[in-house]
């Protein structure tokens, strides 16, 4: 039913002010990242900056702060392999779940589900006396296999369904012309599923991105520590005396996720609209 232009209007400005309220916290935290001290602590908060600064992010980026490239770069790497990995193991497992059906598949669908229930404390020292044994403590590799043990279960979950929406006609055409299973999946399958693909690497990028406890718990060195873990040994240390500079850090650990969003939100928009209709 076509929408009258009041109610589009009334659509319009509800959205305008859920904007507004969600980045109205991010807009102050730049600003204020752009005020030298004696304008961040004045008696009447402005959103003028008055006299405009930088050194924040100098201090930010700089060897005096939290050595923030070092550790972004760690984090930008344990979250990427993690990603790439849940999407290959998602795509690759999740057509297997929706095409073949074989004995003990609804058995390996519990288990994917009950996986995801055991997880966070319960099993943290597990993780750590397995860590230890295998000479695997402080490393990226660890922080890899923690984050794919969350991720992948639901990766293959939702990919799964993505397949089983595309028709095996698709498939039956292809063999007819020759392609064979490797060929069709990644010719004709994954290019129509890519939306559901996007999202699910992103999800996992992100869930790794957010983590703290098991990096905190699993790491300790510059070489394989996180930038979430990085911010809260600052805040401890000089979160009452650098205002300025912990917050420039909190911008700065923002902008990969906007970055990626930036380039992959209409594929995302695509994946959650297709799950929302094909449920």
């Amino acid at each position: 039913m076509k929408e009258s232009f009041t109610q589009k209007t009334a659509n319009y400005v509800w959205l305008a002010l859920l904007m507004i309220f969600t980045l109205l916290p991010f807009a102050w935290l730049i600003v204020t990242t752009l005020k030298p001290d004696t304008e961040m602590f004045s008696t009447v908060p402005t959103w003028i900056v008055d006299n405009l600064t930088w050194e924040h992010y100098r201090w930010a980026l700089g060897d005096a702060g939290l050595q923030l490239p070092r550790l972004l770069l760690n984090s930008i790497i344990v979250c990427g392999i993690t990603a790439l990995i849940t999407g290959a193991v998602a795509c690759i497992s999740g057509y297997g779940l929706a095409r073949y059906k074989v004995p003990g598949v609804g058995l390996v669908v519990v288990l994917i589900v009950l996986a995801q229930m055991i997880q966070g404390p319960l099993i943290m020292i597990p993780w750590y006396k397995m860590a230890a044994a295998f000479s695997l403590l402080n490393t990226k590799a660890i922080l890899v296999m923690i984050y794919g043990t969350l991720t992948i279960p639901v990766g293959v979950w939702i990919m799964s369904g993505f397949f089983r929406t595309i028709p095996t006609e698709l498939e039956e055409a292809a063999a007819i012309d020759g392609a064979g299973k490797w060929r069709t999946l990644f010719t004709v399958i994954i290019p129509l599923s890519l939306p559901g693909l996007v999202s699910i690497t992103l999800y996992a990028f992100i869930l790794g991105w957010n983590d703290y406890q098991y990096s905190l718990i699993l790491t300790s060195s510059i070489d394989a520590k996180t930038v979430q873990v990085g911010i809260a040994e600052l805040m401890e240390s000089m979160g009452s005396t650098n205002w300025g500079g912990l917050l420039a850090n909190g911008v700065i650990v923002i902008l990969p996720i906007i970055v990626i969003f930036a380039f992959i939100q209409k594929y995302l928009i695509e994946g959650m609209t297709a799950g929302s209709v094909k449920g």
